[in-house]
């Protein structure tokens, strides 16, 4: 065999054995029984970790539901590998890779086929759940802000001494900056819901960008405070999207509870909807926009709302103490 060829095909071979020993996740059934948390604790993981990762845009699973369990990633030293090679082939620092591994006192002294563990990278995709550790949940409210809804809502979170956030409209703030002003000095979190609206999957990089950063200018100008919370019209969005908005310093934020508020929904479904979806952690998606009487139920069902999920213990948070930013 030319010599060539031949040392080309041992490179493939050792990198393939050097990836192939690096687990990233495995495939998953729902089962009778399961909920997240029982999964979650299975495959030792926050629930949050389990949430973000397959996307849920809900806690209530279904038998048969896929999940994509991530597991904890590690690598199996070959012949030749050193901490230095290993950090450059896995792109992470050796500093990482040392903290990641305090089982190894002498990092000279690594043998082929010894498992070491390997850092994971903090994760940057879209947020749909906060962590689960403490008994919190943050209400959402997009689309404003408007002259019909939004005030209703403000007086009845001061009613209720809560704090949300308000994913506002560049167009709607433009509008109604007073109502801006007041959402801000009332003490609720504001985050970016884009321009106008549109489905971002439909946009150009250069769209994108313009849709968002004319929002943050517009309630910049308006509370002078600059927001790096993002929530994508319908929740649709591509993963480079999302990167471009992490590299402009966005947090791209999800729901884990839809109230469905939007069409029309009664007080009681919503009640209901909210209720029995309500985790630690969750961010509960409602609206504040001006179309007819459609969030009527949604103005009725809040107060109650608020008080049936503080008799379970919940305290609300917004969505950047949610996030501890």
């Amino acid at each position: 065999m030319n010599k060539k060829v031949f040392s080309f095909f041992t490179a493939l071979l050792i990198f393939i054995l050097s990836f192939g020993n690096i687990a990233h996740a495995a495939a998953y059934k729902v089962q009778s029984g399961d909920t997240l948390w029982k999964i979650a604790s299975k495959n030792n993981m926050t629930v949050e970790k389990l949430v973000n990762h397959n996307r849920l845009t809900s806690t209530l699973l279904s038998v048969g539901q896929s999940l994509d369990i991530p597991q904890a990633s590690n690598y199996k030293v070959i012949s030749g590998d050193t901490f230095y090679k290993i950090s450059v082939k896995l792109g992470i620092s050796i500093a990482e890779l040392t903290q990641a591994n305090p089982q190894i006192k002498n990092s000279n002294q690594i043998y082929p086929g010894q498992v070491i563990n390997v850092p994971e990278k903090p994760y940057a995709g879209m947020i749909f759940m906060g962590p689960s550790s403490k008994k919190v949940i943050a209400l959402t409210f997009d689309d404003g802000p408007e002259d019909v809804y939004t005030p209703k809502v403000l007086e009845i979170l001061k009613a209720k001494n809560v704090k949300a956030t308000f994913f506002v409209l560049g167009q709607q703030v433009k509008a109604f900056p007073e109502l801006l002003k007041r959402i801000h000095q009332e003490g609720h979190a504001i985050g970016n819901h884009t321009w106008y609206h549109p489905n971002m999957t439909t946009l150009t990089d250069s769209q994108m960008i313009q849709t968002v950063q004319s929002t943050t200018d517009e309630i910049e100008k308006i509370t002078g405070v600059k927001t790096n919370l993002f929530r994508p019209p319908y929740g649709a969005i591509k993963d480079n999207q999302i990167e471009i908005l992490n590299k402009l310093g966005y947090r791209s934020i999800s729901w884990t509870i839809d109230s469905y508020d939007w069409n029309g929904t009664a007080a009681n479904t919503i009640l209901s909807r909210v209720n029995i979806r309500a985790v630690p952690g969750g961010i509960v998606l409602m609206h504040n926009f001006k179309d007819e009487l459609k969030l009527d139920g949604m103005i009725e069902a809040l107060p109650k709302m608020i008080d049936n999920l503080r008799a379970q213990g919940y305290e609300f948070v917004t969505i950047p103490e949610l996030l501890g930013k």
